[in-house]
């Protein structure tokens, strides 16, 4: 089965479906047999169990019906070539996680859920931070730091998490600003060259500007002169500077805003 999913994901891939292709490198395959019928020398009957960290089922529990279908759907041609042998199920589930401490935990994860739902006016959000980068930045600093705050829990707004073939990219960009908690803005003189980046900081800059601290900043080579030049108002922002955090610091620094323990450093 893994080579089937392997298959598969290749097939998403090409597609450009990343939610899909996150689902199956990310889940715990398990395949049982639940079907068995002695018609033609026996035919067997199958249910693959995709177990999947709470982080990332979070974020795809509203549409997990449907990449189950689609994901059942996909697999038969490639079970072609196995005669008497079919999938007849796809599950999508929790990943069951032992953690010795997860009562204490539980308090922080209610923590945080309330002050989320105290700074947005009671409204609640179905992410806890957006990440607004450029493109260029992707390899060396941004997939790895969300990636990283969705394994610490968070529910993150990053485009290779939620946005595939045929989206609006406007529309995906405005719903993740508008139900996102905060905003990690990771400024760079190529973030500061591009459109898309600066549409997704003048939405962040509009909640601000009504009250709501939303913006976090992160410098990636890039100097206070250089932001004063493109933007004053960012350069007096408290701000995480690349050259000086490692990933799992950034990500210590943005959980304590986002918990409301305390403020990003520079």
């Amino acid at each position: 089965m893994e080579g089937i999913l392997r298959t598969l994901a290749q097939i998403y891939a090409m597609q450009g479906a990343r939610r899909e292709v996150a689902v199956l490198a990310k889940s715990k395959s398990e395949v049982e047999q639940t079907d068995y019928d002695n018609w033609n020398g026996g035919t067997y009957g199958y249910t693959v169990t995709l177990r999947l960290p709470s982080a990332h089922y979070a974020q795809i529990e509203a549409d997990r019906d449907a990449i189950e279908q689609d994901f059942l759907k996909r697999m038969d041609p490639l079970l072609r070539g196995y005669q008497n042998e079919s999938v007849h199920s796809v599950i999508i589930t929790l990943e069951i996680e032992n953690d010795e401490n997860w009562r204490k935990n539980a308090i922080r994860w209610l923590e945080k859920a309330d002050i989320n739902s105290l700074r947005m006016g009671g409204r609640k959000t179905a992410f806890d931070v957006f990440v607004s980068h450029a493109s260029e930045d992707k390899e060396a600093l941004v997939r790895p730091l969300a990636a990283a705050l969705a394994q610490h829990g968070f529910k993150v707004w990053y485009d290779e998490f939620e946005l595939k073939v045929g989206d609006s990219l406007s529309k995906s960009i405005d719903h993740g600003l508008a139900n996102s908690s905060y905003g990690i803005v990771v400024l760079s003189r190529a973030f500061f060259s591009k459109n898309w980046p600066q549409y997704e900081l003048e939405g962040l800059t509009a909640r601000q500007m009504i009250g709501e601290k939303v913006i976090l900043p992160i410098w990636h080579e890039i100097t206070k002169d250089d932001i004063l030049r493109y933007s004053p108002s960012l350069a007096d922002k408290l701000a995480i500077d690349s050259k000086t955090n490692t990933i799992q610091q950034m990500v210590s620094s943005v959980a304590s805003v986002i918990n409301g323990t305390g403020q990003s450093t520079r």
